[in-house]
């Protein structure tokens, strides 16, 4: 049996909606190179600063790198703050803040895979500065 283009194009569709392929949005994008700037769409709702529409879009490089080391090491664990807890209780707030915006659907290879496109946008937008 062979189908159409369009009603393959119709299935995918349909097992988008139902939630059966699942796609994890883990591009990340260029936002400014002076200071560095990047647009991280799945976490849109976190975002710091906001793009020349004044839609809060786009994370600083450090933000960023944060960002991507949380989700390269994992949930925080109290040893790797030499059980201060303050500091634990923070990491802990925004490592729940991404996961509860990530949701269900993003494991481990998501998230690393975000996190590699998060630092491989922040070092393409520092060498795009220099054509200026």
């Amino acid at each position: 049996m062979r189908i159409t283009k369009r009603q393959l194009r119709r299935i995918i569709k349909e097992e988008l909606t139902r939630g059966l392929i699942s796609e994890a949005d883990t591009d990340v994008y260029e936002g400014d190179h002076d200071p560095i700037r990047v647009e991280i769409p799945a976490l849109e709702k976190l975002a710091t600063e906001q793009n020349f529409d004044g839609k809060k879009v786009w994370f600083s490089d450090t933000d960023a790198i944060n960002i991507a080391e949380m989700l390269e090491d994992g949930p925080p664990d109290i040893e790797r703050y030499d059980y201060d807890e303050a500091e634990y209780k923070e990491a802990q707030d925004k490592w729940d803040q991404i996961i509860d915006l990530l949701g269900d659907d993003w494991y481990d290879t998501e998230r690393e895979e975000l996190a590699k496109n998060i630092r491989a946008q922040i070092e393409s937008t520092k060498d795009s500065g220099y054509g200026y």
